[in-house]
Order: C-alpha cells, then structure tokens, then sequence
C-alpha cells in the first residue's frame, strides 16, 4: 500500500454503515406496512406476520395453541388488526411492571432473610 493512500478511520466506517444499515431497516418495515392493506379488518396469516414482525408458522402455531385470537372462516383462518392490537397491548411490558418484577427478589432477601422493600420499589409505589 502506497504511503499517499488515505484511508478513513474505521470509527466513521462503521458509524456511515451503521446510519446505512438503519435506513434500510426503516425503510423495509415501511414497505411490510404499505402492504397491509388498510380498509380490511381481517387479514391473512402472513399479513398478521408481517404486522407482528413474527414469521408465519409462528402465527400459525400460536392461533393453533390459542395464544393468538384468530378466525376460521370454512378452512381459512384470518385474524382481525382490532384483536391483534388489543393482544399486543394485554401482551406488552409496562416499563414501571419490569421494574418491579426486576426489583422484587432483591426486595425480598433484604437483611437477615426478612422480606425489605428498596427505596426505588417504594418510590415506584407511591407515584402511582
């Protein structure tokens, strides 16, 4: 290698490839979406993927074991968006529950094995 190169620092590489990366990422979950159409209520099984970011056998497989509210329609099994956003939500961590479910065994060996709440699982009681 010539001792006229220039080569870039590997720092602003990685920082461009990873600006790259994102936008692509972006933009592909911006097609998925577009392609769900709007004006229905119920979707195929490999819409409802898209739409939960999960593969098809999964969907299929978690309907199948009732983890997922789903439609049988003669042999087709369709999901309504309206049901699925309501799963997600029943299905989605709170910040504020993680935190205390985190929390909570420390809390519970506090000092010579009696149960003792921590300052932090005390302010988050009391905030709600």
């Amino acid at each position: 290698m010539a001792k006229d190169e220039y080569r870039p620092p590997i720092k602003d590489m990685l920082d461009t490839l990873a600006a790259l990366l994102a936008e692509k990422y972006f933009e592909r979950m911006d097609d998925r979406l577009r392609k769900i159409p709007e004006l229905r209520r119920l979707i195929t099984a490999k819409e409802a993927s898209q739409y939960l970011s999960l593969s098809t056998d999964t969907v299929y497989r978690m309907a199948a074991s009732k983890k997922l509210p789903y439609l049988k329609i003669g042999d087709r099994v369709l999901f309504d968006i309206k049901s699925l956003d309501q799963w997600i939500e029943r299905h989605l961590i709170r910040e504020k529950e993680w935190k205390r479910q985190e929390l909570k065994p420390i809390a519970e060996k506090g000092e010579e094995g009696k149960e003792k709440e921590s300052d932090l699982l005390k302010m988050l009681d009391s905030k709600e």
